[in-house]
């Protein structure tokens, strides 16, 4: 490997997860990185001076454009939009990582309310760290614009950050007492482990069946839960539950019979699940089944 493919590799780790929080695919981030070192291929990199911001920079702005397109196909998107399940190791939740908020279901969900330029501003700012000086170059903003940017967004996404944040473990099990109060039919244990306000996201693509909306309140959750996964404990019940980490906390994927059918995560906050995420759109779950193979 020659010294310049070897730089950039040193930095494709971070690349890939700047990508990755701005366009919610992996296929869209390993795209714009692929981009990203097709243009570097092609610079003098003996006259960049820091070859970290030049491919962050470069990185990013690939990224806007792309969001743009992006987002122009959502909106045609049938029912509910989640972003494609990211699994960056093969760590079992029992060695007890840290939660990453940064690439959670929740987080990534919400960052679609924000514009391509807000939410460029707010992951380089309060996920990688960089200054309003710096963004203000990779954007091609004023440092105050950029400042303003970030702001907007912080507060459009507040509620999908905890307020405290959750051990791996406080994670774990209230991701297991829910699957257990729902596996059987326990519908007032399972209200207690949901906070009131509790929201159900779904997403199917229109290829799969599962809710078209977003269904709200510890009341509704709970019985539809209990409705689609109580048979699980009877003898004959196909469904195969597997705790999985993935988008930086435990998951559960579920399996009817040998297929996987749903890969479901949940926000945690104060004790309690504020929000559930379901993935069953098959070209979202083909991730688990390529990693698999």
């Amino acid at each position: 490997m020659d010294h310049r493919t070897h730089l950039f590799e040193s930095h494709r780790p971070l690349l890939e997860g700047l990508a990755y929080r701005m366009l919610g695919t992996r296929a869209d981030a390993l795209d714009i990185v692929q981009e990203t070192f097709l243009k570097w291929s092609q610079t003098d990199v003996d006259q960049i001076r820091d070859a970290r911001a030049w491919l962050v920079t470069v990185c990013s702005r690939i990224a806007l454009n792309t969001l743009q397109s992006a987002r122009s196909r959502r909106e045609t998107y049938v029912g509910t939009w989640l972003p494609e399940p990211l699994m960056e190791d093969t760590r079992s939740p029992d060695e007890e990582p840290q939660i990453d908020e940064t690439v959670s279901v929740a987080l990534m969900h919400a960052l679609e309310r924000l514009t391509p330029n807000e939410r460029a501003a707010f992951l380089l700012h309060d996920v990688f760290g960089y200054s309003f000086d710096e963004i203000s170059t990779l954007l091609g903003k004023e440092s105050a614009a950029c400042r303003k940017l970030a702001s907007r967004a912080r507060a459009r996404v507040r509620d999908a950050r905890p307020k405290f944040a959750a051990s791996s473990t406080e994670h774990r099990r209230l991701l297991t007492a829910f699957l257990n109060a729902a596996r059987a039919g326990q519908i007032d244990e399972l209200r207690r482990l949901l906070a009131e306000g509790v929201e159900l996201h779904a997403d199917g693509g229109g290829k799969a069946e599962t809710v078209t909306h977003v269904l709200r309140g510890a009341d509704a959750v709970s019985t539809f839960f209990v409705r689609v996964w109580s048979a699980a404990a009877h003898p004959d019940g196909r469904y195969r539950f597997v705790l999985r980490w993935f988008n930086g906390s435990p998951g559960l994927l579920v399996h009817d019979e040998d297929r996987l059918i749903a890969a479901v995560s949940v926000s945690v906050d104060e004790g309690v699940i504020r929000g559930i995420y379901a993935h069953r759109n098959p070209e979202k779950l083909a991730a688990f089944l390529a990693e698999a193979g």
